[in-house]
């Protein structure tokens, strides 16, 4: 604004020094051209001179208006459609929040050419799409979305492996997440994604190299990260068992500290020791482990090692009765001993107790199978029945 008032006062200063001086001396312009001469004021000849400059300005800008009018309305109609798909992606978004998936993915994919965000209109038609288990739509609207953003590369990825494990397709996701990985090794939510799939695809050596790295990215919750840990040990104990008491010791001394005083870890430990018939080194870690901390469910696993000395075991449980007599599972520990003890008495007596202090099916079962030893068969059948009636009824 300024500018233009200083042009304004310029020029209307210069036109008034040029009249001053015109109104001293009009001068004369004489122009030849062949044999005819033109003779003028000079005022004259600067208006033409200047209605001609005025004339060519507005033959130029006018071309120059016609010319770039073309490129006008293709922007112009670029904007429309713009505007057009700017409403169609809020309005296919509310339809598919709505539950309306198909009219949503059809109004989004129509529209995405013209949208000044494609990525998200393709990757949300490509959510509904899975929401109607049109996988193949669903993958070409996925392709659409990385050729439209080839720098979003990671986000396709993302939202497909997504998108296969929520649709059950994991190995297609296994195969998606390494693509993820190559691309960026370091993706805190591909690591996590990478392990759900390993674990719902049983793959437990990949998942414990896994959980330094998930571990660092900070990506999962303690508990999860923990509840990972605990299962990958629970699978390796248990294919350690198979090879022996030597690759189990292997994997325990292995095995972190902190993870070592958890309570699955432990029973999974000496469930395997079992397996692999080590039941000495099982009734030590149990043992010990009951002296630290007392848990009804190392309890009753310990009513299950046969070790050297049963006697000595024997021994132990019923000095813990003295200070835990109210432990249902430890007086079914109590009976299992007494039975291989040979001491038939007291271990019904030990199982009956059990049962009235805690009615359950296994506690049941087990007692018939001591009254059918004994030569009980109706003793045997009611002690039968009643578990079943638990069970029947919901019981463990």
């Amino acid at each position: 604004m300024i500018r233009w008032i200083l042009f304004l006062f310029l020029t209307l200063a210069a036109a008034v020094a040029l009249g001053v001086m015109l109104e001293s001396d009009p001068g004369l312009v004489r122009i030849y051209y062949g044999n005819t001469a033109m003779e003028m004021t000079l005022a004259v000849f600067a208006l033409l001179c200047a209605g001609a400059l005025l004339a060519l300005w507005l033959v130029v800008t006018v071309l120059a208006w016609l010319w770039n009018l073309p490129a006008r309305l293709r922007a112009r109609l670029a904007r429309r459609r713009q505007v057009r798909a700017r409403r169609a992606l809020t309005r296919g978004l509310i339809e598919i929040s709505e539950g309306r998936w198909k009219e949503g993915e059809r109004r989004l994919v129509r529209n995405a050419r013209d949208s000044e965000v494609p990525l998200i209109n393709y990757l949300m038609a490509a959510r509904a799409a899975q929401l109607l288990s049109a996988d193949e739509r669903r993958d070409a609207h996925l392709k659409a979305a990385y050729e439209s953003t080839p720098q979003a590369t990671v986000a396709v990825l993302l939202t497909q492996a997504e998108l296969q494990i929520a649709h059950g397709q994991t190995e297609h996701a296994l195969a998606t997440l390494r693509q993820l990985q190559e691309r960026s090794p370091g993706h805190a939510f591909g690591l996590k994604l990478l392990a759900r799939v390993h674990e719902a695809l049983g793959e437990w050596r990949q998942l414990e190299e896994l959980i330094p790295r998930l571990r660092k990215s900070g990506v999962m919750k303690p508990e999860d990260l923990e509840r990972i840990e605990i299962r990958t040990l629970e699978e390796a104990f248990a294919q350690s068992a198979l090879d022996g008491p030597a690759a189990l010791d292997n994997v325990w001394r292995n095995t972190p500290r902190r993870m070592r005083r958890k309570r699955r870890v432990l029973l999974a430990y000496t469930r395997a020791l079992l397996r692999a018939g080590a039941d000495d080194t099982a009734e030590a870690v149990l043992r010990n482990a009951l002296k630290s901390e007392w848990d009804d469910r190392l309890v009753l696993l310990y009513g299950e090692v046969r070790s050297a000395h049963p006697e000595k075991q024997l021994a132990r449980v019923e000095a813990w009765l003295k200070e835990h007599g109210d432990s249902a599972e430890l007086l079914y520990a109590a009976g299992e001993l007494c039975a291989v003890n040979k001491l038939w008495g007291k271990a019904r007596s030990y199982l009956e107790t059990s049962a009235r202090l805690s009615p359950n099916p296994a506690t049941y079962r087990r007692l018939g199978q001591l009254l059918q030893d004994l030569g009980q068969p109706e003793a045997a059948m009611q002690a039968y029945r009643k578990g079943l009636d638990l069970r029947l009824q919901g019981g463990q």
